[in-house]
């Protein structure tokens, strides 16, 4: 270990700490770099006339409208008409919404669900079986059951989301709580912690940093289920709009909704990812 000189003040540098540095600014740069590439590769294609511009349009025509989803000019829409010139904020906030809701509905049945499958036994020899049956069904399987359950619109839409969302978290939960070392419960009970509060604190915080992940997992599926919800019959959303636009053969619009599905796919998953750090921090001590 080698020392330096910083306003003064010796500070220790462990060996091989700046070149890990320059391997993580050089991934990152990466990570900027490919998706440029593939920009410029896509560009390179459309003008070179190597693909039909209807089956994928040049960036240029994209980036025109994607202008035009979020700022154009609004044109009235009529009953049953998807609207796009100047809805996107609209389109965007009403998938948002239903994600959030189902989500935090799957999260919470999830995690209740999940710790009675891992604190108890009888549980789950009762559940497990028919809950691992259901978590094989696709989710389209389960679309005509909830349009007969829920009709056309909002209730089918949020319905499929929770769905799909839901298996994560309690499969994480489950398996994670059922993997808690037994060391820590007896010792937990040695120091005279209530049975009652035994699942809040040994299981819960130990099965933390895998119940985190499948919440990252569920949040990722809740956000790709929004295109399946929104096949129910809504007219505001992404994923209406793109099979709005698939149905007229505006393929930009289609590709608009595929970059924002990816954008804030990204961003929400950044955000949990660093919001799940802090929580687990202790666990890579």
């Amino acid at each position: 270990m080698t020392g330096v000189l910083l306003d003064n003040a010796p500070v220790a540098v462990l060996p091989g700490t700046a070149g890990r540095r320059h391997t993580g600014r050089a991934r990152r740069l990466l990570g900027v770099l490919a998706p440029l590439a593939l920009l410029g590769g896509w560009q390179g294609v459309s003008a070179g006339g190597l693909i039909s511009t209807r089956l994928l349009p040049a960036p240029s025509t994209v980036l025109t409208s994607l202008q035009e989803f979020f700022v154009g000019e609004r044109r009235r829409s009529f009953a049953g008409v998807v609207p796009y010139a100047g809805a996107g904020f609209e389109h965007l906030g009403a998938s948002l919404t239903r994600c959030g809701v189902s989500w935090l509905l799957a999260v919470a049945v999830g995690i209740t669900v999940g710790l009675l499958l891992g604190l108890s036994p009888l549980c789950r020899d009762l559940l497990d079986p028919a809950l691992n049956a259901l978590r094989a069904v696709p989710l389209f399987a389960w679309l005509p059951l909830v349009l007969i359950w829920f009709g056309i619109g909002e209730g089918a839409a949020r319905a499929l989301i929770f769905i799909g969302a839901l298996w994560p978290v309690l499969v994480a939960t489950a398996d994670a709580t059922a993997r808690v070392p037994r060391a820590q419960v007896e010792t937990a009970r040695m120091l005279g912690t209530p049975r009652r509060a035994m699942w809040r604190a040994v299981y819960l915080p130990s099965a933390l940093p895998e119940v985190l992940t499948g919440l990252r997992l569920s949040l990722t599926l809740a956000w790709t289920c929004v295109i399946v919800g929104e096949l129910s019959g809504t007219t505001l959303g992404v994923g209406a709009m793109m099979n709005a636009a698939r149905e007229t053969g505006r393929t930009e619009q289609v590709v608009v909704g595929i970059l924002v599905f990816a954008t804030v796919g990204l961003t929400a998953d950044l955000l949990l990812r660093g919001f799940s750090r802090r929580w687990v921090r202790w666990a890579d001590r």
